[in-house]
């Protein structure tokens, strides 16, 4: 069982042997490498056969959840002490301090919506752009256009008691996935896509290696509202019955065996620091 940990407390070794992991990852030619993750962000960020898996449903936090375990257990094919990090934006919010560092995510773009200039993800020689929705091939922030979310909104959206309300979209106003994915106030997800900017801002942002960081932050406030109102069946809607969505009980596409009953417990294969 691994333990994912604040960026801002990792050890030396631990962003060592995390950035390892992920160049290795993306150094793969064949499989599950990691422009395949990118890809598969993209497939299912808008829907497939009128289900919407990744975005604007239900199944947002079970299907990133399920995304990060597939993304965790790549990386720690190549170092089995890895685990993905969080990076917590209501403590950690300069472009300059963690997890932005020179030896773990790196720094800003330059100009207004340029490649990233500092630590390991630099340029297209050490990180190339391969897969995406733009023709960069480099890596680029605009970090900083807006406020990231503060604590007290947290606060607001892990005391709503019910997980989601019809119409089960990004329109709905009840429930507390919308409010955590951002598409009604207060915005926590989408709010720090647009301020980390560049890849983050578009359907190819897992190109960006904020983004597993940012997701792990958002799997564990989903942890921690879980653990306030219940891990079991009843605490994820709608149950069943619910065309163009993921019920309880249905796949997380594309992991047929994967359903959101099925990730809702999380303790035997990670925990949060």
């Amino acid at each position: 069982m691994g333990v994912r940990k604040s960026a801002r407390n990792l050890t030396g070794p631990e962003k060592a042997a995390f950035v390892a992991a992920v160049k290795r990852l993306k150094a793969q030619t064949t499989g599950r490498n990691y422009d395949w993750f990118v890809t598969t962000h993209m497939t299912y960020f808008a829907g497939v056969n009128g289900i919407r898996y990744a975005h604007q449903a239900p199944s947002f936090l079970p299907w990133h959840r399920q995304y990060l375990i597939e993304f965790e257990r790549a990386l720690q094919v190549y170092d089995p002490s890895v685990s993905v990090p969080y990076w917590d934006w209501t403590v950690d919010r300069s472009t300059s301090g963690a997890p932005f560092t020179a030896d773990l995510l790196g720094g800003n773009g330059s100009g207004g919506n340029g490649p990233v200039t500092t630590g390991p993800f630099a340029g297209a020689t050490n990180w190339r752009i391969n897969v995406g929705s733009t023709t960069a091939t480099s890596l680029r922030r605009a970090m900083g256009t807006n406020t990231l979310p503060t604590a007290a909104q947290v606060t607001s959206v892990l005391g709503v008691s019910a997980y989601d309300a019809a119409p089960w979209n990004s329109s709905a106003t009840g429930g507390m996935r919308n409010r955590m994915e951002g598409w009604t106030t207060p915005n926590l997800h989408n709010t720090v896509h647009v301020w980390v900017g560049g890849h983050m801002g578009q359907q190819d942002s897992p190109n960006d290696p904020a983004f597993w960081l940012h997701h792990c932050n958002i799997d564990r406030l989903w942890s921690q509202w879980q653990t306030r109102w219940g891990f079991d069946a009843a605490h994820y809607v709608p149950a069943s019955g619910t065309a163009g969505v993921v019920d309880l009980n249905e796949p997380l596409q594309p992991w047929p065996t994967v359903t959101p009953a099925s990730v809702l417990q999380h303790s035997s294969i990670y925990t949060y620091a």
